[in-house]
């Protein structure tokens, strides 16, 4: 024992006062850009050997005391090759041009949870996306922002209301009836993605069909509350192999979210002012009339009375016709000393919606700081507090006939619901709800307040040349509230003839998470320099405290808009909290002259969502890479990670019912609790080959994994007579293969004109491979078999539509229809600089995946489908053809989800120095562009959009369309300035 104390600190006294000594000169220098001679700011130099460093500051210059011996520095910035240039004894200014690293393979690369390397060393395939590649055109959320970005994930937005509202499924489905979305982390702290209903529900009463959750309401998952333009960078670790040291909450895998911080040097000031619109960019379209006769043969008799010879309204087009300004302004300050950084930034978003009360507000404003204590501690603080206003409106399916595109498909085109002169509506004829009326006077706003806070405290305790040991601590809370308040008052035409006129809802939830960890990090390179190995260690706790309180109230008084002016008032509570408990240890060691690299780590989990909330979970993983020359690595991982059940599913639910011979009770739900839960269990095993050639112009990253889901969560009838309807339990399991390629080729590279091609690829195949003997298969999602439903079934897709089909003998029968799984993604991307212009595109392609499209269903039960009136061969109408089909031919309403869309575009030009120098005393840069997303779409569906999802985040029942609200396309006109 008194030998290891001696040991740490002969240590101790090394780093204290060894290097410190050695440095008997200044060397000072100036880095530049290789192509542009351009002064390149931000980045560091090394002493090779040695610990000693020193920030390149602003103008790209550096000073680094050294040893009055030969020594090689080390330079490095974000965005150019690592560059070693040997300096000798009797020099001390040198100039260091530096080769940008167009494919980042300098990159350093989260590889555990205080760990990382070089991507040219890495053994996953862990996709990363810059700040260029988030910022260049504006986005809701960075959901959004990512589209077509990342091979292997399929992101898909879930309806076209402002404010966001998509999901993420990377690397295929995981799981069943388990967590669906990835986990998130920003700058180290595990922020919350939960999505909370609005409670429209109690309007529309969508959930009284087969689909009893609040999964219906539009709602947003709140990783929409993060500004995107305060993003430094994000890397999606996709499947086990690479996420397997975050545990049982990372099967559905890890996005980590780094924001920026400050640089060394003068105070820099960038400011954006973005101006544009949104607009339709897609309608359904409807059935035209061109006799009294046939509206009367569709609508009866009453139809003479509303139609007009020859008129028409756009019904789409006046709902969803607007093109209000939308606008942004963000703005942000940086620098900093080598002591201490800064960075401090805002932000005003508002998006019209082009429905009318409707749209999206986000301000924001984050501070971080870094701050150096001598020459050991480091503290690194963020704060971010957010505020998020969205009205969305009202749409997707609805039981009460109420939400715009269920009220459509039965209202025929001849029919005026525009305000008279003095603003009133009039009554729809054809169905009791005006769109219009609805859409103007509704509210439904969703109001968030967030708070994100975060603090690293690092001390190095032992640093040398051979020696570097770090504890780092790490805690950060993100609390936020949302309210949200719908009022539908007593005026509407569906609300005057319900009996209780006026619904007023109010929800109000607040949301905690806590973390808190401690780590240790031990990196040591012998004499020779032969191998470096870099162990680490570490301890995290998490809590999640939710509360939801939601009040319906009904039959309004007195005009009043307020929960308690109804006469019929119901109040419901949710309470959620979890504590997680987990440890990890990791080896990495990179040897053979920095080609080799070996992973192994273990994570340990404990989750009050299991049964047991004291039993230990395990997950390893072991990893290697080995670079065969500078074009050409290969690469192999192993990794197992979980899926914790979801809150409650352990428990045997009760609901409170009074008056039950004048006592108040509790009266126990259908589904019984199960004290045995654990985690699903997913292992993956992944391989691939990254090569450089083409003298490194181009780079190919080829990636192909299997992973196995065991213990999946699943849900299976009891007999009746224990009380009961169904259990949760563990059972059962499912594969999923894949492919994923990303390829990237700069065809052009001068300093007055660079083309960047980038390209990527991904596909999946899943199966469920066994289900218990007690479980037969099920169905999970839609709307029965008539219209087309998901089920899970042994040997086939997990994400397999059904439905049913007729026989040639007349029998109906249950048959395989199609899969919500594409056949593969693409994304193209082509990013070009010529001279001071710059032009970017993105395309992003979807083949195959099927949609069960129930909006055209509703039209054809209305008789107005836009081609409902075709005549076919034999006499019949196309319409009245697939209505003969309905309940024993589900196919008729599956359609191709095949798509090409153009996401992005933006052309810039950056004004010469001539004239930035004279702007406010000197701009360092100033751009004006043009840019737009999603502003074409090629697809042979005939619904409003093929990336549609009604029921939010879900596992499997994805692509379902009923009534979503209709998609948008948006043009902004930009300046950019810095100071």
């Amino acid at each position: 024992m008194k030998r290891g104390f001696l040991f740490i600190a002969v240590l101790l006294f090394a780093a204290g006062v060894g290097e410190a000594s050695a440095q008997a000169r200044i060397i000072t220098g100036q880095v530049t850009d290789s192509l542009s001679g351009a002064p390149i700011a931000g980045g560091r130099v090394v002493v090779q050997g040695t610990t000693l460093e020193a920030p390149i500051i602003r103008d790209g210059t550096f000073s680094i005391g050294a040893p009055a011996r030969d020594v090689v520095l080390v330079i490095t910035s974000i965005g150019f090759q690592r560059h070693e240039v040997r300096v000798g004894v009797g020099q001390n200014v040198v100039q260091v041009r530096l080769r940008r690293d167009v494919f980042r393979l300098e990159e350093i690369v989260v590889t555990g949870q205080a760990t990382g390397i070089r991507r040219r060393n890495l053994a996953n395939a862990v996709s990363t996306v810059r700040r260029a590649d988030i910022e260049r055109v504006p986005a809701q959320s960075i959901e959004h922002a990512l589209q077509g970005k990342v091979p292997g994930a399929d992101i898909q937005t879930n309806s076209g209301a402002p404010g966001g509202g998509a999901q993420i499924q990377l690397r295929g489905v995981t799981s069943i009836i388990g967590a669906s979305t990835p986990l998130y982390v920003v700058d180290g702290i595990i922020i919350s993605d939960v999505a909370i209903p609005s409670n429209q529900n109690a309007v529309t009463r969508a959930s009284g069909g087969s689909n009893p959750a609040l999964t219906q309401d539009a709602q947003v998952n709140r990783i929409a509350d993060l500004n995107p333009y305060d993003i430094e960078s994000i890397e999606v670790l996709k499947g086990a192999a690479a996420s397997a040291i975050y545990g049982s909450k990372a099967s559905n895998g890890v996005v980590i979210i780094n924001t920026r911080r400050g640089s060394v040097g003068r105070p820099q000031i960038n400011f954006s002012q973005r101006f544009g619109f949104y607009s339709l960019s897609n309608k359904i379209g409807s059935r035209v009339f061109e006799t009294e006769q046939e509206a009367i043969d569709a609508f009866g008799p009453s139809a003479a009375d509303s139609y007009t010879p020859g008129v028409s309204f756009d019904l789409e087009d006046l709902l969803a016709g607007q093109s209000d300004l939308s606008f942004e302004t963000a703005a942000s300050i940086s620098g900093g000393s080598e002591n201490t950084r800064y960075f401090v930034s805002g932000v005003w978003k508002d998006d019209a919606g082009i429905v009318e009360n409707t749209g999206f507000e986000r301000q924001s404003l984050r501070v971080n700081l870094d701050q150096r204590f001598g020459d050991r501690w480091n503290l690194s603080l963020g704060t971010n507090i957010t505020h998020t206003l969205a009205n969305r409106g009202l749409s997707n399916n609805d039981n009460a006939g109420v939400s715009w595109f269920m009220v459509y498909p039965f209202t025929p085109n001849f029919v005026d619901l525009r305000p008279d002169a003095q603003g009133f509506f009039p009554d729809n004829p054809f169905i009791e709800s005006n769109p219009l009326q609805t859409a103007a006077l509704m509210t439904n706003d969703e109001d968030v307040y967030r708070l994100f806070g975060s603090a690293r405290l690092e001390y190095d305790a032992v640093r040398n040349a051979r020696h570097w040991l770090r504890v780092i601590g790490v805690a950060g809370a993100d609390y936020f509230t949302q309210e949200n308040s719908l009022l539908f008052p007593p005026e509407l035409q569906f609300e005057r003839i319900g009996g209780q006129p006026g619904t007023s809802l109010l929800s109000n939830s607040n949301n905690l998470n806590i973390n808190l960890s401690g780590n240790i990090v031990y990196q040591f390179t012998p004499e020779d320099g032969a191998f470096s190995a870099t162990t680490s260690a570490g301890l995290q706790y998490e809590t999640r405290d939710l509360r939801t309180a939601r009040i319906v109230s009904n039959n309004l008084s007195g005009g009043l808009g307020i929960v308690n002016a109804g006469t019929n008032i119901g109040v419901t509570e949710l309470r959620l909290r979890v504590e997680d408990l987990g440890f990890y240890v990791q080896e990495e060691v990179l040897t053979m002259q920095d080609r080799l690299l070996l992973t192994a780590g273990i994570r340990g989990d404990q989750s009050s969502n299991n049964g047991d909330p004291d039993e230990l979970f395990f997950y390893p993983k072991l990893a290697s890479s080995y670079r065969l020359g500078d074009g050409l690595k290969v690469r192999i991982a192993y990794g197992q990670s979980g899926n914790q059940p979801l809150y409650g599913q352990k428990f045997t639910p009760v609901s409170p019912r009074q008056n039950i011979e004048g006592l108040p009770t509790l009266v126990v739900q259908g589904t019984v609790g199960a004290e045995d839960l654990q985690p699903e269990r997913q292992s993956e095993i992944e391989g691939g080959v990254d090569v450089t050639f083409a003298n490194n112009r181009a780079t190919l990253e080829l990636t192909a994994y299997h992973k196995s889901i065991s213990d999946l969560l699943l849900q299976r009838a009891v007999a009746p007579s224990t009380g009961f309807a169904t259990n949760i339990f563990n059972g059962g399991s499912m594969r999923v293969n894949g492919l994923e390629v990303a390829l990237a080729i700069v065809p052009v590279q001068r300093a007055d004109f660079s083309w960047v091609f980038r390209t990527t690829f991904g596909l999946n195949r899943s199966q469920i491979t066994s289900l218990p003997p007690d479980v037969p298969p099920f169905l999970t999602g839609g709307f029965g078999t008539s219209l087309g439903a998901f089920r899970v079934e042994p040997g086939k897709s997990a994400s397999q539509i059904v439905g049913n089909d007729t026989t040639a003998a007349g029998d109906v029968v249950v048959v395989p229809l199609g899969d919500a799984n594409p056949d593969f993604k693409v994304g193209f991307i082509n990013d070009i600089q010529f001279g001071s212009f710059h032009f970017f595109t993105h395309f992003d392609w979807q083949q195959g995946g099927d949609i069960i499209n129930l909006t055209k269903l509703l039209y054809d039960f209305g008789a107005n489908t836009f081609d409902y009136d075709v005549v076919e061969a034999d006499g019949q109408l196309r319409g009245e053809r697939r209505l003969a089909g309905f309940g024993s031919q589900a196919g008729l309403y599956i359609e191709d989800a095949t798509f090409l869309k153009l996401r992005e575009l933006t052309i810039s030009y950056d004004l010469p120095q001539s004239i930035t120098q004279g702007l406010f005393g000197g701009a360092r840069f100033a751009r004006v562009s043009i840019s737009g997303r999603n502003l074409f779409t090629a697809s042979g569906y005939s619904g409003h959009d093929p990336e549609v999802s009604n029921f939010g985040n879900q596992n499997i029942a994805r692509n379902i369309d009923v009534a979503p609200f209709p998609p948008s396309r948006s043009w902004w006109f930009s300046i950019d300035l810095g100071l």
